[in-house]
């Protein structure tokens, strides 16, 4: 569930509190969301290679099998209303598989330059996203693969297959079924795709992205090496969300896409800085400029919540500089800034800012630990305003254990103060245990 799908919920909720009766069952079925989302840079390789196999064909295999259990300590969203609409509970367990492989042509004796990269992701369980009542998704695991249909339920889709080729030293393009949720990754704060790095999705990457763009879509771009601290990708894939669909027969709107990452040191220490932009040309999205009277009504008589083709922009940057060590040990601080046109885009800015690193205690090297904050500047739009959806503001601290090259498990805590005007502020104690090979 991204942010769009999300807030739909939350509109929702917010539209009983001053709606004449309660939604049916019924009702609620026939509301249809928007798409989720996250982000690029790397669209076509995209390992995490903690660990891997391969042998003289030039086949790469990497697994991840991530379990998440977070209970809901006091707050969040419940009442009489929140049983319509969920049936998540105080505990939410989830587990993901990541199955990714990489061919490389020249190593198979086919010819040179040449990868094929494959992606197999699935989810089981149900979390306590919804039952958090916040915009920022406790629980990053649970989203992945978005199949959006499917929240909470069982899920397995292919969610990219693609091939790249090495043109020349510093230029490589590539196409295919794109794995878009791979970009604006930060080295201390991860990514979208990180196993052992923060939980909430405002921390891993600029929620501003999510109105632009789904996590798989048919699409293709171009690499560019442009010298040793410079690299760079400029795509063109589709908008919408095809993650446990037909690539083929799923396409509304076209996304621009182009993210520049800078690297340097300060005072011989690495640190880097990515920078993004995204545009959506008649993309599919929730008209959020709506009266919300009308939503209201639309909502009671079960219509599809209002949506229409629409562009839309999003800016995106991060930076990570280490203060001491480097990402193999030491410890640094982090940044994260978004901004979107507002509307269609459901959040007009995100911010996020923190310090963690490696190797905290002296006895203990490779564990990951991590503090952060974020805020997440909903759109001013009529809808949003009429509901009294406002802002939302978080903090989150986590400590990753490395009890074995391939197994690590992860104490985590967050507070949100929610921007649904009838949820409480939640606190949420979570555990992550992750095995990879």
């Amino acid at each position: 569930m991204n942010v769009p799908n999300l807030l739909a919920l939350l509109m929702v909720v917010a539209a009983l509190m001053v709606s004449p009766r309660a939604l049916s069952g019924e009702d609620v079925a026939s509301i249809e969301s928007g798409t989720n989302d996250s982000q690029l840079k790397d669209l076509v390789s995209g390992f995490d290679t903690t660990s891997d196999s391969s042998d003289e064909s030039g086949l790469q295999t990497h697994f991840d099998a991530t379990y998440v259990f977070q209970s809901i300590a006091s707050g969040g969203f419940s009442g009489p209303y929140f049983g319509r609409f969920s049936d998540e509970t105080s505990n939410g367990h989830t587990l993901n598989g990541d199955l990714r492989s990489e061919l490389d042509t020249e190593k198979a004796g086919w010819w040179s330059g040449g990868a094929f990269t494959a992606r197999l992701q699935s989810r089981v369980g149900r979390s306590a996203v919804q039952r958090a009542g916040s915009a920022a998704a406790i629980n990053n695991e649970a989203l992945y693969p978005n199949v959006e249909a499917r929240f909470d339920e069982s899920v397995l889709a292919l969610t990219q297959f693609s091939y790249r080729h090495q043109i020349t030293e510093s230029v490589a393009i590539y196409g295919g079924l794109l794995n878009t949720s791979l970009g604006d990754e930060n080295v201390i704060a991860g990514s979208s795709q990180s196993h052992s790095q923060f939980l909430n999705f405002a921390l891993l990457y600029s929620v501003v992205e999510d109105a632009t763009t789904g996590n798989a879509a048919l699409g293709g771009g171009i690499e560019i090496q442009a010298n040793d601290n410079v690299s760079g990708s400029f795509s063109v894939y589709g908008s919408q969300e095809t993650a446990g669909l037909n690539p083929f027969t799923t396409w509304h709107g076209t996304t621009l896409n182009t993210e520049w990452t800078v690297s340097h040191t300060l005072a011989d220490r690495p640190g880097a800085q990515t920078f993004g932009f995204l545009y959506g040309i008649d993309v599919l999205r929730a008209d959020i400029a709506a009266d919300p009277r009308l939503v209201i009504i639309s909502i009671i008589q079960g219509l599809p919540f209002p949506s229409k083709p629409q562009d839309t922009w999003a800016f995106y940057y991060n930076a990570y500089q280490f203060i001491e060590g480097d990402e193999s040990g030491g410890w640094g601080v982090f940044a994260r800034w978004g901004i979107s046109d507002g509307n269609p885009n459901f959040v007009k800015q995100n911010a996020a800012l923190g310090l963690g690193g490696v190797g905290l205690f002296p006895n203990r090297p490779s564990d990951r630990w991590g503090l952060g904050m974020f805020l997440v500047d909903l759109s001013h739009a009529d809808l949003l305003d009429g509901l009294h959806i406002t802002d939302e503001i978080g903090g989150e601290a986590y400590y990753n254990i490395a009890v074995s090259s391939s197994f690590r498990v992860t104490w985590d805590l967050q507070i949100v103060d929610s921007a649904l005007p009838h949820a409480e502020s939640v606190c949420v104690l979570g555990l992550r245990a992750n095995y990879s090979f």
